[in-house]
């Protein structure tokens, strides 16, 4: 396989070992892997508080959890919502502001 995003004629590496095991842990194909329910809120507290147990040794991690904690929620309706927009070729795409932030994506990696 090539990669044909840069038109270069070398191949494009893939880890054919972690696609097998993924079909293998879902019992299917490498497409059934990648659709997989998002975490519950409860889970991601869950996750966090654990995370938070183990991380109390760390040197600075109270101020990094108050810096966190100042940061607003995640919305996940809203991004619920988006995604549908997308799927559904509803959500608003302005062509010359696309272009326009990949010009000065450019200009920055370029100086």
């Amino acid at each position: 396989m090539t990669d044909s995003i840069s038109n270069n004629s070398r191949p494009v590496q893939t880890d054919v070992s972690m696609r097998k095991a993924l079909e293998k842990s879902k019992g299917g194909g490498f497409a059934g892997a990648v659709t997989q329910a998002a975490p519950s809120e409860s889970e991601i507290a869950a996750s966090k508080s654990a995370a938070a147990q183990r991380g109390a040794e760390v040197p600075g991690f109270k101020k990094i959890t108050e810096r966190l904690n100042k940061e607003p929620e995640f919305d996940r309706a809203k991004v619920d919502s988006i995604k549908q927009a997308i799927q559904n070729g509803q959500y608003p795409l302005n062509p010359r502001r696309i272009a326009e932030s990949f010009i000065a994506l450019e200009n920055l990696i370029a100086n």
